[in-house]
């Protein structure tokens, strides 16, 4: 589910892809395929826009290299948060109650992502 989009950005269904303290984590149900996910290397830069496109806030972590979730950002329906990451960071965006919606792993080039 990946196209190209103006140039070098590519839209992407967030939940057809592939943090903050550990209570949250604890709160919060898992990705499958997070409990597999954690930031290596920093050396190729990138930019994710996560787009909202749900009827409710959605909350955006970073995976540290220890694979834990570190919050960065809550977005209101309808908004957008941009970040300049690595290929090699993966995010992932959960609902209110810390569930997972999806997780992500950053492109060598700019993506748009659309949590859904």
């Amino acid at each position: 589910m990946q196209s190209l989009k103006a140039g070098l950005t590519c839209v992407v269904a967030f939940g057809a892809i592939v943090g903050a303290s550990q209570a949250a984590m604890a709160a919060g149900k898992q990705c499958p395929e997070e409990r597999s996910l954690r930031s290596t290397d920093s050396r190729l830069e990138t930019k994710l826009t996560f787009v909202n496109t749900t009827n409710a806030p959605v909350r955006i972590y970073w995976l540290n290299y220890q694979g834990r979730r570190e919050f960065y950002s809550n977005v209101a329906p309808g908004r957008n948060f941009a970040v300049d990451t690595f290929a090699t960071h993966p995010w992932v965006a959960t609902d209110s109650d810390e569930d997972c919606i999806g997780a992500y792993m950053p492109q060598p080039r700019p993506s748009v992502i659309q949590v859904r």
